[in-house]
């Protein structure tokens, strides 16, 4: 497998989904993924923008709450669905084509949190939330996806998991989190492994705060992930400040997330936090988000990327005290 690359800095954007769950492989009767026409189209036009805007990492969610995907029986899941592969692909050909690569979320928190409904959301929701169910997924779906993109030159890194604190009782004492942390670790390590055995490109994981990362040392990461936004930091300190006070890492250091702007903190600046990221020595930093938000979504709050603002900040480079 080829060393990760923190030669540079690499700026990104989220891409977080176009119809969250439905963009890789079919959820539900109506297959709306990246490999349909039209889709594929309407893609082809936001990454030429995107790198216009002079970015070279999207990151993209790929099962989401595993509401599509894959094929299962009683709970247990059994294979890759017709339509999963062509929509990777057709994604990982579209990013070639503008020289841009890709970071694959695999699972976000959504999935590996219990909602406790007597109806499931979908046919998969219980799928992660035992560990026969969460060794299927990884035997029958994700090593097969892994292989099949073995070493594909366009692939940045596969995220094992985004935010999994959130589903985790250690870090996030909510009902809905039930998850142990020594069981999702070695989970993680799993699927780590596999990533490295089957698939040949980095692997990352995008822990939710700056503070949790230590957690996912020694899980042989080729690239640590935090996101950061600042209202939602328990320290309450400035990004110069939580990156300074990092110890050591083994591996670069990535900002998966990071917000387009913040309303509940006037004085917050993206090209101000993109700066810090850079003279911190981080590897990069990706936007949160490319795509516009959902109308009732969390996230609304946060806009999206303003790309103006993003070709102005690359095309003033470092500042004069972090040139070399």
């Amino acid at each position: 497998m080829p060393p990760f690359d923190d030669s540079a800095f690499s700026l990104g954007v989220n891409y977080p989904w176009r119809m969250y769950g439905q963009d890789f492989g079919c959820a539900g009767d109506e297959h709306v993924g990246i490999s349909v026409r039209s889709v594929r189209e309407l893609v082809a036009r936001d990454f030429e923008q995107i790198r216009q805007a002079g970015v070279s990492v999207v990151r993209w969610f790929v099962f989401g709450d595993g509401r599509g995907g894959f094929q299962a029986e009683k709970g247990i899941a059994r294979k890759p669905d017709n339509h999963l592969f062509a929509d990777v692909a057709a994604a990982l050909d579209l990013a070639e084509h503008n020289r841009l690569k890709l970071c694959f979320s695999l699972i976000d928190f959504l999935w590996l949190q219990e909602h406790g409904g007597k109806r499931p959301a979908h046919a998969h929701e219980h799928v992660l939330h035992f560990a026969a169910g969460r060794e299927a997924f990884l035997q029958n779906v994700l090593i097969p996806l892994f292989r099949e993109f073995r070493g594909h030159p366009t692939l940045f890194a596969w995220e094992i998991a985004n935010e999994p604190e959130w589903a985790i009782r250690e870090f996030h004492p909510i009902s809905q989190a039930k998850l142990r942390f020594a069981d999702f670790r070695a989970y993680a390590g799993e699927i780590a492994r596999a990533v490295h055995d089957h698939g040949e490109v980095p692997v990352t994981l995008g822990s939710a705060r700056l503070m949790w990362v230590r957690a996912w040392t020694e899980l042989g990461l080729d690239c640590y992930q935090a996101h950061y936004y600042p209202a939602g930091e328990e320290a309450r300190s400035g990004l110069a400040q939580q990156l300074a006070s990092l110890p050591p890492l083994d591996q670069p250091l990535w900002l998966g997330e990071l917000p387009a702007r913040n309303v509940s903190q006037p004085g917050y600046s993206l090209p101000h936090a993109l700066d810090t990221c850079r003279a911190a020595g981080l590897c990069g930093a990706a936007v949160w988000r490319w795509t516009e938000p959902d109308a009732q979504g969390s996230d609304v709050a946060l806009g999206r990327v303003d790309p103006a603002e993003l070709i102005a900040w690359a095309a003033a480079g470092p500042p004069a005290d972090q040139r070399a």
